[in-house]
């Protein structure tokens, strides 16, 4: 067996009291032999807040060294409270090590040291211990369902709740469900372009009828127009015929005068009509 492959990785939280159950189980089961290590694998994630008295403040609204410096000391009492699980495995003479990775998240950082070291043996609780119950068959907590799911498959996966075994994801699990996994990507694939294209249609539709109403408001401006200018156009002609009219009524009295006028002037008495 191959070095790396005497190793077996216990994926633990910072704090000793949340990780114990999966140390118990791989300390009872899979170090027997006395020639395997244990490595207490743990995936540290930089703090996104820092409390100022008794306020959280997220690090985007602080200072880059003051995030910094705050990171740095989480980072140390993370190491420190790590190496509770490796006093534990000294006690009963089990080699140990221990392996930090920092990632903002946890199955990310797990996937990534699986990669880095070629993990092939890997112990992650399935659930908080509260959670248990002798109906639990199957990984739940999300993070332990993604690695199940994004783990390589050469890495066999026990996972452990409350000190019992719950499920094994070994290579020959992986290959039969990898194609199963596969079509449900596919079908998650599709329905999520499904519904692209849905909202595509419904923002479409939507577009489409606020040409319309565009169109049809543009349609009634123009049809106000036509007949303001018809109207206009109306007026012109009746303000022309009411100056023709006028201009006729004023003729006839006007031409009478002038001649009587001119009759005077000649000394000639005027012309009857």
């Amino acid at each position: 067996m191959a070095e790396e492959e005497k190793k077996v990785y216990v994926a633990v939280p910072a704090e000793p009291r949340e990780g114990q159950s999966a140390l118990s189980w791989a300390l009872g089961h899979l170090s027997g032999d006395g020639a395997t290590t244990i490595v207490v694998t743990h995936v540290h994630v930089p703090p996104q807040t820092i409390p100022i008295m008794g306020v959280k403040f997220h690090v985007s609204k602080m200072g880059g060294e003051r995030v910094r410096q705050f990171r740095k000391v989480e980072r140390q009492k993370a190491d420190e409270m790590l190496d509770d699980y490796l006093r534990r495995c000294s006690e009963i003479k089990v080699k140990c090590e221990k392996l930090v990775i920092e990632n903002e998240d946890v199955v990310s950082g797990l996937i990534e040291l699986i990669r880095l070291h070629g993990i092939t043996r890997l112990v992650v609780a399935a659930a908080a211990d509260k959670h248990y119950s002798k109906k639990l068959v199957k990984p739940v907590s999300k993070t332990a369902t993604e690695i199940t799911r994004r783990a390589d498959p050469s890495c066999k996966i026990w996972f452990v709740c409350k000190d019992q075994l719950i499920y094994i994801r070994d290579k020959a699990v992986q290959i039969a469900q990898s194609a199963s996994h596969q079509q449900e990507d596919d079908i998650q694939t599709e329905m999520v372009l499904y519904g692209e294209l849905q909202k595509a249609k419904a923002y479409e539709d939507m577009y489409l009828e606020e040409v319309r109403k565009r169109e049809e408001l543009e349609a009634a401006l123009l049809e106000e127009v036509r007949k303001r200018d018809e109207l206009e156009a109306a007026l012109a002609r009746a303000d022309e015929e009411i100056a023709r009219l006028w201009r006729t009524f004023q003729r006839p009295t006007e031409e009478p005068q002038m001649r009587f006028h001119l009759g005077e002037i000649a000394g000639q008495p005027a012309e009857p009509w």
